[in-house]
C-alpha cells in the first residue's frame, strides 16, 4: 500500500478560545440547567450565510490504490460529498500531471489513478474537482496546460485551482516536508505564483486560483525568513504581492488534541482562526479583499482518527467553519492506511492511526483494518453534514444552555434542519427545543449516529420539541414548517467627543431583525449642524436628516450582527446636540 504520510502543521496550546456570534450553537453557560436538560433554543431569523456548493468536499489522491473500487462512487454520493480535492496533498508539489508520476523519491502515482481517472469519478459523484498544481517541481506553464487540458480540451469545467500544497514548509522556516525544487522564501513564492496566475488565467479567465497562506497562530505563522530575503511573514508577503489577483486563500487545520475532551473541544478556536485571517486579507490584499474566499483544503481529527469523537469532530469543525465564512473544508482524506501507532480504544474500536473515512484494508504488523472501504467514524460525521447542510441552505443561529451539547440549524425551501452534536461519553442529554421565526410542525426525517450504533441511521418516533441524545452522538431532524417573518429592529449604542461648535460620535447599531442588504441608516440632527466626515459608510443630509448607505465591502448587516460606524459633525452654535434618534430601513431603534 503506498500511500503519503501526513506530518502535521499543529494548533499551538493555549489559543484563547474565542466564541463569537457565527459558532452558532456553542454559545454555552457551563452546564445544563437546573432541571438537567439543555435547552436549545434556534433563531431562525439570525442569518449566518448560505451553504457554498463546495462546502462538504474530501482529499482524493494519486497514491489510493482503492481509488477506483466499485464502492467508491457510492460511498461519496452517499455522504453528500460534493468537492474533491486532488492529485493528494504534499504529493502534488512532485506530481506531473502529464505523465501521471512523481518525482523521483517522492511518492507514488497509481497508473489508475491519473486525471482522467479522478475526473470520471467527480463526473460521476457530481463533486467540483479542486486541483492542487505543481509548484514544488512544476512550472506556471505546466500549470496552464493542465487548465487547457482540462476545460479548452476536455471541457471538463474545473472551477478550483491551488498554486502548491504547503510550501511553506519547503524548509523556509527550518523544519521541511514539502517538496521544492525552486529558491525557498514567502517573496519567492509569491513572485512566482503571479506568473502562474496570469498564465493560467490567459488560458481560461473563469477558473478561481487560491495561494496557501499559514494557520493562524501555528507554527511558522508570524515567522520571518530574512536568511531568504523576506521582509515580513508568509501572509503578509503572498497577500501583499497576489491579494489584487486571488480568488481565494488555502488553510490546512490539524489542532493539537491530547485527548478525546480536547478533540472536541477544538472548534472553539476556529472562529478566531477566521478572523484572523480575514482581517489578514482585508489588511493586506487592497480592494480586491471582499471577493477572497477561505478553503480549508485539509483538516483531520489528528487524536484518534478512527474513533466515535472524529465523526463528532468532523460535525462540529465542518459547521463551525462554514457558519464562519468558509466556502469549502475538505478532509483527509478517502483512503489513507494504518500507521504503527495503533491502540485499542475504551469503548472496543481499534484506532489505526487512519486519516482516511474508508478502510484501505491494509495492516500495521499483525494489526490489521477491517476490509477494504469500511466506513470509519469519521465518514459517518460527514454524511451527517452532507445530508444536513445542503447546498443553498440558510445557516441560522442557535443556542445550547449545556457546553456538552453543539447545535446548528439550516433553512431549507421545505423547511428547517437541526443537528445537535452530544460530546458527552457516558451520558444522554435530554433536550428541549425552541424556535424563534419559526412553526415546527413535524419532524419529516431523523437520523442518528451514536457509539452504539457506529453508523447514521434513521430513528423514529422523534418530538421537535424534545428528545434525548445518546452518548456520543450526531442527531440531524427535518422538520416542515413555515417561518415567521418579524418585525425589523435594531438597537443603537453611540458616544461622543465634543469641542466648541462639533463633536465625533462612534456609533453601534445591533440588527434586531432579519438580515439585511443595501441598509439604509437615518437619523436626524439640529438644523444648524452639519456632518462633515463620515467613515464604514457613505453619507447625504437633506436639512436635518441625514441618510447613511452601505460602502461596497458592507453591503449587508446579518441577523444579530453589529455594525459600527462614525461621523463628525459641525455647527453654527457653541453648543451642538447629538442625534436624537436613529432609524434602520425606516424603523426606529432603541437605546
Amino acid at each position: 500500500m503506498h500511500r503519503k504520510s501526513r506530518r502535521r502543521v499543529l494548533v499551538a496550546a493555549g489559543v484563547p478560545t474565542v466564541l463569537a456570534l457565527t459558532v452558532g450553537g456553542f454559545l454555552a453557560a457551563q452546564g445544563a440547567d437546573a432541571s438537567n436538560t439543555t435547552a436549545i433554543d434556534v433563531n431562525a431569523t439570525q442569518s449566518l450565510g448560505t451553504v457554498s456548493n463546495v462546502a462538504t468536499g474530501l482529499n482524493t489522491a494519486t497514491f489510493d490504490g482503492h481509488l477506483n473500487d466499485s464502492a467508491v462512487v457510492p460511498a461519496l454520493t452517499g455522504a453528500g460529498v460534493n468537492a474533491l480535492r486532488y492529485p493528494g496533498g504534499s504529493t502534488a508539489d512532485a506530481y506531473h500531471w502529464q505523465t501521471n508520476t512523481t518525482e523521483s523519491g517522492q511518492g507514488y502515482a497509481n497508473p489508475a489513478n491519473g486525471f482522467d481517472d479522478f475526473m470520471g469519478i467527480a463526473q460521476k459523484t457530481g463533486a467540483s474537482p479542486i486541483i492542487t498544481v505543481n509548484y514544488g517541481s512544476g512550472t506556471a506553464a505546466e500549470a496552464a496546460s493542465w487548465v487547457k487540458y482540462a476545460n479548452v480540451t476536455k471541457h471538463y469545467g474545473v472551477k478550483y485551482w491551488e498554486l502548491g500544497n504547503e510550501v511553506s514548509g519547503d524548509g523556509t522556516y527550518g523544519s521541511k516536508w514539502e517538496y521544492n525544487t525552486k529558491p525557498k522564501g514567502a517573496a519567492t513564492y509569491a513572485n512566482n505564483i503571479a506568473d502562474y496566475i496570469t498564465q493560467m488565467k490567459a488560458v481560461d479567465p473563469s477558473i478561481k486560483v487560491g495561494a496557501v497562506l499559514n494557520t493562524y497562530n501555528s507554527w511558522p505563522d508570524g515567522l520571518v525568513a530574512s536568511k531568504y530575503g523576506d521582509t515580513a511573514d508568509w501572509n503578509t508577503t503572498v497577500l501583499k504581492k497576489d491579494g489584487p489577483k486571488l480568488d481565494f486563500v488555502i488553510i490546512h487545520y490539524y489542532p493539537t488534541s491530547s485527548s478525546e475532551a480536547d478533540l472536541l473541544g477544538q472548534n472553539k478556536n476556529i472562529a478566531s482562526l477566521i478572523s484572523h485571517t480575514r482581517a489578514e486579507i482585508n489588511q493586506y490584499a487592497g480592494s480586491n479583499a471582499a471577493n477572497i474566499k477561505i478553503m480549508i483544503t485539509e483538516t483531520n481529527a489528528t487524536y484518534e482518527p478512527d474513533s466515535v469523537p472524529a465523526a463528532l469532530y468532523a460535525a462540529d469543525t465542518y459547521m463551525t467553519f462554514l457558519q464562519n465564512g468558509v466556502d469549502n473544508i475538505d478532509w483527509w482524506d478517502l483512503h489513507n492506511g494504518p500507521t504503527s501507532t495503533t491502540s485499542k480504544l475504551s469503548d472496543g474500536l481499534t484506532d489505526f492511526g487512519d486519516g482516511g473515512v474508508l478502510s484501505s484494508g491494509g495492516c500495521a504488523g499483525s494489526v490489521c483494518e477491517p476490509t477494504a472501504n469500511t466506513p470509519f467514524p469519521s465518514y459517518y460525521g460527514l454524511q451527517a453534514v452532507g445530508g444536513f447542510a445542503t447546498p443553498g441552505a440558510e445557516m441560522v443561529g442557535t443556542t445550547s444552555s449545556n457546553s456538552a451539547v453543539t447545535s446548528y440549524a439550516v433553512k431549507t425551501a421545505t423547511g428547517l434542519n437541526l443537528m445537535l452534536v452530544n460530546h458527552s461519553a457516558q451520558a444522554g442529554e435530554p433536550v428541549s427545543i425552541s424556535y424563534s421565526g419559526f412553526n415546527a410542525a413535524s419532524v419529516t426525517s431523523a437520523q442518528q449516529f451514536s457509539d452504539a450504533t457506529r453508523k447514521l441511521q434513521r430513528i423514529s418516533g422523534v418530538n421537535a420539541s424534545a428528545l434525548t441524545l445518546p452518548a456520543y452522538s450526531i442527531t440531524v431532524l427535518k422538520l416542515s414548517g413555515s417561518n415567521v417573518a418579524p418585525r425589523p429592529s435594531c438597537t443603537v449604542t453611540a458616544s461622543a467627543v465634543t469641542w466648541h461648535g462639533g463633536y465625533t460620535e462612534n456609533v453601534k447599531i445591533t440588527n434586531n431583525g432579519p438580515a439585511t442588504t443595501n441598509w439604509k441608516i437615518t437619523f436626524g440632527l439640529p438644523a444648524d449642524e452639519r456632518v462633515s466626515a463620515s467613515w464604514n459608510l457613505t453619507h447625504r443630509q437633506s436639512g436635518s436628516t441625514v441618510t447613511a448607505q452601505a460602502v461596497s465591502y458592507d453591503k449587508t448587516i446579518a441577523s444579530g450582527a453589529t455594525l459600527p460606524f462614525g461621523f463628525v459633525t459641525a455647527g453654527s452654535g457653541k453648543n451642538v446636540a447629538q442625534p436624537s434618534w436613529y432609524a434602520l430601513n425606516g424603523v426606529r431603534c432603541t437605546n
